[in-house]
């Protein structure tokens, strides 16, 4: 095992040349060489894997008895019965403030059976019940704010607006007609109580819907499931879980209806290859902001997480001659500002989890992450997770250059810049881990791995047609010079890749990234081997350690509780203000908030001052920020930095 250990970490050092670039000398996109070249499904790691689990015992899971889900139900649904009722009126501070004195000290752990609730669901409900720390003045999340006061200050509508939204955000229907399809058709089997339904009661039929077929990264046969349509595809997931919907309320009161407001839902389980060539999607939305200039008016693209990538792709293909054929000039003649809200142009580690082992601690949709992660083993997620060539557009970009290598990470606390290879929970007491090991072993005879080694890692456990179709739609690296940005200007999976191409030749148009910080964010991950035969022969080691920054197995990190701070804001406080990213001297905003939520008694969403990944989408501030911008006085929008994310670029060796 210790030459097995030796060999990962060579590889990760290969993986790591590769990711500074594309191959320069090949002209098609097929013929480039990615950091994930040739499959190797029988690489040293991979036998190695397999002899440790030859060697171990497998024991069958534990079942859970059905009246202890019984006694959970209960008490899950009184606690959401309490928070659905106090939201109803959360201005009654004086009840929920009593409310809160008497379950400050609330023990959920204490009702239950040991047995029953697991420690992470124990200590999730402990912080949901925990008391908010916000000092001043309190800020819920009101209806038509902060709209109704800007427009008493004179604003109004000026630019078309489009909002693009995130990963899981956009409705999917069923238009299938046979089997066991015909009950949903035209229902949402993504979204809305139907799914949950579904997932419930008629398992095998969802399952067959939302993923898609393994060859060829398109729908099964006799199965068609589209992304609805209409601002209604994503304003709520369900009925009182708003997404878009508060955002679409103060885009009404400038004055913004239907027909000069948009949402371009998209099938996210797509690549974004796929999208256009199965669904038209970005000929659509060239379309779409073609025909609402004639209003005079440009367009403003409002992205959300994922959408923000959707958005870098449409721009590159929308002027290239092998996609939009719109010309160099086509961004600048028709946008007016792209608005990344929590947008993701490097990624989410999480992402890589999901596929490696079919884990995820949480989700943008909370109750769906529930129902998925206790109704189906890793074994269904993980077949569900990697048929969705969509979800492999958020795996982490720019390799140990950006997320760092064994001797620390850019985003590390200083004192953490020492060598992570040797580190385990003995020798850490009560200490932070570092961030430059992406994934970790303590025992096993597995090294350490950096981002570059934890990738290869999860292109050595996907088979024969998951690493054909990734390496056909991305690439994970850097490029460093003017000529490799030139040689592959028009290769489709550099678009998904800002360190990989330049932003378009649009000197009018703004760029403005609005986040949050200051939530726990999944950095990276302890991982051991499964002696499960039914799972992904590597899961995450829940294994209790003395370690600050480190939670059943997960290394937390700076962020907006999804996407590290380093995705969220590095491109926007340095690489986009560099000429190599930036030639043509595209303006760049970056505004960052705090997230400061209310306890969950006074705002079930942490109320208006809450900017974690999805409420954000409601924060007073933020929204406010939109508006202007929208209005035509995005001059009056201006760099806000509270986080360390400049020093961290500061560490990032990338010209």
């Amino acid at each position: 095992m210790q030459n097995d250990s030796s060999s990962i970490r060579h590889r990760g050092k290969a993986a790591a040349q590769q990711m500074d670039g594309l191959d320069a000398e090949t002209s098609t996109p097929t013929a480039i060489d990615t950091p994930l070249d040739t499959p190797r499904t029988n690489s040293p790691l991979n036998l190695s894997i397999q002899a440790a689990l030859e060697a171990r015992i497998i024991y069958p899971p534990k079942r859970i008895k059905r009246r202890r889900w019984f006694i959970s139900g209960i008490a899950i649904g009184v606690i959401t019965a309490l928070s659905a009722i106090l939201y109803v009126n959360p201005t009654q501070n004086t009840h929920i403030n009593r409310m809160q004195e008497i379950l400050g000290d609330f023990d959920v752990s204490a009702l239950l059976p040991d047995s029953l609730l697991s420690d992470e669901f124990v200590h999730d409900m402990t912080k949901l019940l925990a008391l908010d720390k916000q000092s001043g003045p309190i800020r819920l999340t009101g209806e038509f704010e902060p709209a109704m006061t800007l427009e008493k200050e004179g604003l109004r509508k000026k630019h078309n607006v489009v909002l693009v939204p995130g990963i899981i955000s956009s409705g999917l229907e069923s238009w299938s007609t046979a089997n066991c399809s015909r009950p949903y058709f035209r229902q949402r089997l993504w979204g809305t109580s139907t799914m949950f339904k579904a997932i419930l009661l008629d398992k095998e039929c969802w399952v067959q819907h939302i993923m898609l077929d393994k060859r060829t990264g398109l729908d099964p046969h006799g199965i068609k499931l589209r992304a609805a349509q209409g601002l209604d595809a994503a304003d709520y997931f369900i009925t009182g879980y708003w997404i878009w919907g508060k955002a679409i309320e103060n885009l009404a009161v400038l004055g913004y209806d239907s027909n000069d407001m948009t949402l371009a839902s998209y099938d996210w389980r797509v690549s974004y290859y796929d999208l256009e060539r199965r669904d038209q999607y970005f000929s659509r939305l060239q379309s779409r902001i073609e025909l609402a200039q004639r209003t005079g008016a440009k367009t403003v693209l409002v992205t959300h997480s994922m959408g923000s990538q959707v958005v870098q792709y449409f721009m590159k293909w929308v002027e290239s001659p092998r996609g939009g054929r719109g010309g160099p000039q086509w961004v600048d003649t028709h946008i007016e500002a792209v608005i990344n809200l929590a947008g993701s142009p490097l990624g989410v580690p999480k992402t890589l989890a999901s596929l490696l082992s079919g884990e995820q601690r949480e989700t943008v949709q909370p109750l769906a992450s529930y129902l998925l992660d206790h109704f189906m083993n890793r074994k269904e997620l993980a077949r569900i997770f990697r048929s969705w060539t969509g979800l492999a557009a958020l795996l982490p970009k720019g390799g140990s250059a950006v997320w760092g290598d064994l001797s620390g990470a850019p985003d590390d606390p200083v004192s953490n810049h020492t060598d992570v290879s040797s580190q385990t929970a003995d020798s850490n007491v009560h200490s932070d881990v570092s961030f430059g090991g992406q994934i970790r072993f303590d025992s096993d005879g597995l090294g350490n791995q950096t981002m570059d080694g934890a990738l290869q890692l999860l292109f050595d456990a996907l088979d024969a047609d998951e690493q054909r179709l990734m390496h056909r739609d991305y690439s994970f690296g850097v490029f460093r010079t003017q000529s490799e940005m030139d040689a592959h200007k028009d290769d489709h999976r550099v678009w998904t890749n800002p360190l990989q191409h330049q932003l378009p030749n649009a000197p009018n148009m703004s760029i403005y990234c609005l986040y949050g910080h200051g939530a726990a964010t999944e950095r990276a991950y302890y991982y051991t081997f499964d002696n499960s035969s039914d799972a992904p022969s590597l899961k995450i080691d829940r294994t209790p350690r003395p370690l600050r920054n480190v939670d059943i197995g997960i290394v937390n990190g700076e962020g907006d509780g999804t996407v590290p701070l380093l995705s969220l804001g590095y491109m926007c406080a340095d690489a986009w203000r560099k000429p190599l990213y930036n030639p043509h001297g595209v303006r760049v905003v970056t505004r960052e908030f705090v997230h400061n939520p209310l306890a969950v008694f006074k705002d079930i969403r942490g109320g208006a001052d809450a900017a974690d990944h999805i409420n954000i989408l409601g924060n007073h501030d933020v929204t406010a920020d939109v508006l202007r911008v929208v209005a035509g006085h995005g001059q009056d929008v201006n760099d806000q930095f509270t986080s360390n994310i400049r020093e961290y670029a500061a560490r990032i060796n990338i010209p």
